[in-house]
């Protein structure tokens, strides 16, 4: 199976997937990067449906986005995705995302901490990307790029956040961690003033270096549960637990 079509699969799956999870419907976009052929390939842009996406939705651009294959609509901020691919050689897989939970924590002044041990992967102070604007325009896309810096995640202010990943894999599992760890949060905040975990306690559990592989058997836990869901929005959100 030639590197396009498994990255072409795995996008298509991991939209699925993030669609089942209630993470992208009407917004939101992911990618996969080939290095080696310079080849951006895009899960389609707003408006279409993710629950149902297929490989042959999945549109290929180059790092300019100009598009090279499919007839989908391009997302309208898909400098994020090629900014970022051009600029990071970790960067293979990137998400935006309108995730519920964690877009407060663009909006709020409170600073987000890990409050679990799965969450230790995000132990380093997430940045906020302050312009609120869709992000349409390269310069735009050189801005976010340049903020995110080597972190693997940042906040874009009253907008959504944006994931970094080595594969789609790990992008799918950061992006599940980090909503699933903003919604605890949330819900502490009821019960008045809550721990986080310290820098020394994330380091200790060690998640950033088991990452890849607890991130592969996440990758099959959900393709599991996607193959049973019925596409029906609402209906198939498998709890983080």
């Amino acid at each position: 199976m030639s590197i396009e079509t498994q990255l072409r699969e795995k996008l298509a799956t991991c939209t699925r997937i993030l669609a089942m999870q209630e993470l992208m419907g009407l917004f939101g976009h992911i990618s996969a990067y080939d290095p080696e052929k310079g080849r951006v390939y895009l899960s389609p842009g707003m408006g279409a449906e993710k629950s149902t996406v297929g490989i042959e939705q999945i549109l290929t651009t180059d790092v300019d986005g100009v598009v090279i294959s499919g007839d989908q609509r391009l997302p309208a901020e898909w400098p994020i995705h090629t900014e970022i691919h051009r600029r990071r050689k970790d960067a293979l897989a990137v998400a935006h995302l309108h995730s519920p939970y964690a877009t407060l924590f663009s909006i709020s002044s409170r600073k987000f901490r890990p409050v679990t041990l799965q969450g230790s992967i995000f132990d380093a102070d997430i940045p906020v990307y302050e312009d609120p604007r869709l992000v349409r325009t390269t310069e735009q896309g050189v801005d976010l790029a340049r903020q995110v810096q080597d972190a693997p995640v940042i906040f874009m202010r009253g907008h959504g956040v944006v994931i970094v990943a080595r594969d789609v894999e790990e992008l799918l599992y950061s992006a599940l961690i980090l909503e699933d760890e903003a919604r605890k949060a949330v819900d502490l905040a009821a019960l008045g003033e809550h721990r986080c975990l310290d820098h020394r306690e994330c380091m200790a559990f060690g998640g950033r270096k088991d990452l890849p592989d607890r991130s592969k058997r996440a990758w099959k836990y959900y393709c599991q549960m996607e193959e049973r869901w019925d596409k029906n929005p609402g209906t198939g959100r498998v709890p983080f637990v």
